[in-house]
């Protein structure tokens, strides 16, 4: 599986035609075995590149970036595609970092202050503005499901990009609910492992998180975002128009 090759800037072979033909599920266990290697690398550069902060975002789409093209078993790059993509999206990347930060403050806040029986108000109004307030900060976090991926496959204004994650968010629930059960169940995981999962944390964790999403995400947007350039020349065959990077929103 070339665990520590060198040369990671070196097109990937991907990860074959028959893995593409087989059910998602199963593709994404064939993925993993595959690059199991580089989801590993992958995972510890994407905990360094975001170190800093303020680079959360632009890293997050590298990660998404490399990992959308390996579970549509595309060539992959590797280290010059992450940092590449970084470069591109740094810009939306981190304003989707900011405006998610001020989101969590606004939703944490609003808990606090719904759920403090000294204020006066009025008892059957309270559960009522705590179910909005959690349904506002599930869908907040549903949208950053979609908003990265779209991000890195269209050439897209934020505006846009919020736009439209928004729209997916709720109506793809079924699709939302899988990702966040995937999500608890590596935490649960984590959780009971205690600090035997920091291993798990380190090499595979977000990794695994952003494969899964990508494996649940990608085939919507093909579905429902992306739409031929009117001056693009016709493909000849339906993996080629899946596969094109080169769309725009409707």
């Amino acid at each position: 599986m070339g665990l520590f090759s060198n040369d990671y800037n070196k097109e990937g072979p991907g990860v074959g035609k028959d893995v593409s033909m087989d059910p998602g599920f199963i593709r994404f266990f064939k993925v993993i075995w595959a690059k199991f290697g580089q989801l590993v690398i992958l995972n510890i550069v994407y905990i360094f590149a975001c170190a800093p902060i303020v680079t959360i975002g632009p890293a997050t789409a590298g990660l998404t970036y490399v990992l959308r093209n390996m579970s549509q078993s595309k060539p992959v790059f590797f280290m010059s595609d992450f940092i590449e993509k970084c470069k591109t999206s740094f810009k939306n990347g981190f304003l989707v970092t900011v405006i998610d930060a001020i989101a969590a403050v606004l939703i944490y806040f609003s808990f606090m202050f719904w759920s403090d029986p000294s204020i006066g108000i009025p008892s059957f109004f309270r559960p009522f503005a705590l179910v909005v307030t959690f349904l506002v900060g599930y869908l907040i976090v549903c949208m950053n499901f979609y908003i990265f991926p779209m991000m890195v496959s269209f050439d897209l204004p934020l505006k846009k990009l919020i736009k439209n994650s928004l729209i997916l968010a709720m109506y793809k629930i079924w699709h939302n609910i899988a990702i966040v059960l995937f999500v608890l169940a590596l935490v649960v995981i984590c959780f009971l492992l205690g600090l035997l999962s920091f291993p798990i944390v380190i090499t595979l964790f977000f990794s695994l998180i952003n494969l899964f999403t990508n494996f649940i995400i990608y085939p919507l947007l093909v579905k429902y975002v992306a739409a031929p350039v009117e001056s693009e020349p016709a493909v000849s065959t339906a993996e080629e128009k899946v596969f094109s990077d080169e769309r725009r929103i409707k």
